[in-house]
């Protein structure tokens, strides 16, 4: 190859190094998702879902009547001749018109008897009360003793619900043998520090939900898509 060849194709892979180089840095950098962000980025593809089931009329009525959300995208129930249920969730609250959020807590439950299978679920919490959200600020939320608990009504009904009575009123979707998820005598605690990662310093639920003073942009579209039924606020006492 003469001289004058051998520059020709310097210039072309200097060029060709030039273009690609930004990119190969960006995709060097560029990070994967962090656990947290994760459990956002599912607890709002689990909200969406919950709004747009045709058997969950009963929640799409009353979500603009919830001071708050605990959304738990994944709860895994197991049970032989005992069993357990949890799973992490997170918290968004009402602030006006708009909503603060999220917080991360983790949530668990234990029972005893005869059982056998696994099942997998889905669950929303509406909050309900200031009383309902106030035990979640708290720190230790142990439903049906700190707080009332109820199902939400499910299936297609010929009008609308009566408002739930409860603080904390739940709606699942369940895969598995179980049928379906109860949270009477669950326990809700914040998780401290996921809440710390996420957030990258001390940051307390109250700061979060209520104070708002805490932010992340990675949490954008998970409050957007609660946003968009926030049309008026209920306060029962």
């Amino acid at each position: 190859m003469s001289s004058r060849n051998l520059k020709v194709v310097g210039v072309v892979a200097f060029a060709a190094a030039l273009a690609l180089g930004p990119a190969s840095a960006q995709a060097a950098t560029r990070r994967p998702l962090s656990e947290q962000q994760e459990l956002v980025n599912r607890a709002r593809a689990t909200f969406a879902r919950f709004r747009e089931d045709p058997g969950l009329t009963g929640f799409r009525e009353h979500e603009r009547d919830a001071l708050a959300f605990l959304i738990i995208p994944k709860a895994v129930r197991v049970g032989l001749l005992f069993g357990g249920s949890g799973g992490p969730g997170v918290v968004v609250a009402r602030n006006g018109r708009s909503w603060n959020g999220p917080s991360f807590y983790s949530v668990g439950t234990a029972s005893f008897g005869l059982q056998a299978g696994v099942d997998v679920s889905e669950i929303v919490v509406a909050v309900m009360t200031r009383r309902g959200l106030n035990t979640l600020l708290s720190g230790h939320t142990r439903l049906g003793v700190d707080a009332s608990v109820a199902a939400g009504p499910a299936g297609i009904g010929a009008g609308r619900a009566p408002r739930p009575t409860a603080d904390f009123v739940y709606y699942s979707r369940a895969k598995g043998l179980y049928g379906g998820a109860t949270l009477e005598g669950a326990v809700i605690r914040p998780d401290h520090e996921w809440n710390e990662a996420y957030y990258r310093g001390a940051a307390s639920p109250r700061e979060i939900l209520i104070a708002g003073s805490l932010r992340n942009t990675g949490s954008r579209r998970l409050l957007a898509t609660v946003e968009t039924s926030s049309l008026r606020v209920a306060v029962r006492r």
